[in-house]
């Protein structure tokens, strides 16, 4: 699509189509900008198409307003609103509530998989919902303009996978309507086309509204020109990446597991500090210590498996002396079993069967990482116990 003024354009890179920079760009520059005025919103559809005001009872108003937007506008191709974005749109989505109960299946993780069918069931439910108010406004007044589920599940999907909020003082100090709620969703012609990178955490914000009135991608780094330039998502570990937005990351900095101990209470205060979480389990403490591929044993666990196996009292603060170590680090052994290495991935031409490839792997992953660092530090432990 045509990006007016800024300093990217859309690239065929070997991942996939992106953003490109035009020239070098610097940390804190605008290098893309669109008028409010060309955003989808929930309110831009109810000013658009007044029987859209006259749906009552949707499980999902403002959503469910924006979807039918979105597709009375494709019924008119050329002619219709924003046509040069909607035909940027993909025309399918790779998010789990789109899988066959069998690519569920290869996943091998069935809370994940029973979120994805529960979710397609809301979207069901959803359109149901919007048929039952469609009957108020005229006869087969969603046939008329090509509207069925398969449509609406489309249109969704392109909010879910689209959307940015903004705060509702961000719109009042550009000077736009607030319409009496904490946040705004838009939907933002192309912004979609810049992918997420999770190196880019804590650079700083990468979509603003500026004084003027136009909404804007702002550079969280420097880029060199020809690079691709992308903005960060959100903290989101595999499961919501592909769950929501249809794609999953190698490695992926936010991908947890936890272990969890028993330990008495009053260890909780010394856990906390090291960033274990506690809980309650059938009248138990538990001391929940997350476990990265970055971070595969924590401090915490160490000292929880200490606790747990009574080798230091609750109320202790002193270290954990060699030989304590050792026997926590024994104990944490046992608690783990030790996977087999995962077999190689699918290509990614095969989309779907890479990320369920990506997803279960992990857990042998992040088992085998744990086994190798509690290996190491026994024997820094045995050296340090002579």
């Amino acid at each position: 699509m045509d990006l007016q003024d800024a300093l990217v354009d859309v690239w065929e890179f070997p991942t996939g189509r992106g953003f490109r920079a035009l020239a070098p760009i610097k940390r804190g520059e605008v290098y893309l900008k669109v008028p409010f005025e060309m955003c989808w919103s929930a309110e831009k559809a109810r000013q658009s198409y007044k029987e859209l005001n006259e749906l009552k009872g949707l499980a999902s108003p403002d959503e469910d307003v924006m979807a039918l937007h979105l597709l009375l506008e494709r019924f008119k191709g050329d002619a219709g609103w924003n046509a040069e974005h909607i035909r940027s749109l993909p025309r399918s989505f790779d998010m789990l509530p789109h899988w066959s109960e069998a690519e569920l299946g290869e996943l091998e993780e069935p809370d994940l998989a029973n979120t994805a069918k529960r979710l397609a069931a809301q979207v069901r439910a959803d359109y149901s919902a919007v048929a039952r108010a469609a009957e108020n406004i005229g006869e087969n007044w969603l046939e008329a303009h090509g509207i069925d589920f398969e449509s609406f599940f489309w249109a969704k999907s392109v909010l879910w996978s689209r959307c940015v909020d903004f705060s509702s003082e961000l719109l009042a100090s550009a000077g736009l309507s607030v319409v009496g709620k904490e946040h705004c969703r838009l939907l933002v012609p192309g912004f979609d086309m810049a992918n997420h990178d999770h190196r880019l955490v804590g650079t700083g914000r990468t979509h603003t509204i500026l004084e003027d009135g136009n909404v804007a991608l702002v550079a969280s780094v420097d880029y060199e020109k020809g690079e691709e330039v992308r903005i960060f998502y959100e903290k989101a570990d595999n499961n919501r990446l592909l769950l929501w937005y249809g794609f999953v990351v190698e490695e992926n900095p936010f991908d947890a597991a936890h272990i969890r101990l028993p330990v008495d209470p009053k260890a909780g205060p010394r856990l906390e500090k090291l960033g274990a979480v506690m809980d309650t389990w059938h009248g138990k403490v538990l001391a929940q210590c997350r476990m990265t591929l970055a971070e595969p044993l924590p401090e915490a666990a160490i000292l929880a498996a200490a606790f747990c196996q009574n080798l230091i009292p609750p109320e202790s603060q002193e270290p954990l002396t060699a030989r304590q170590e050792l026997e926590a680090l024994r104990f944490l052994q046992r608690c783990l079993p030790k996977a087999e290495e995962p077999g190689p991935l699918p290509p990614p031409s095969n989309w779907r069967s890479y990320c369920a490839a990506v997803v279960r792997g992990f857990s042998p992953l992040i088992q085998l990482a744990f086994h190798r660092m509690v290996e190491a530090k026994m024997i820094s432990a045995l050296a340090a116990a002579k």
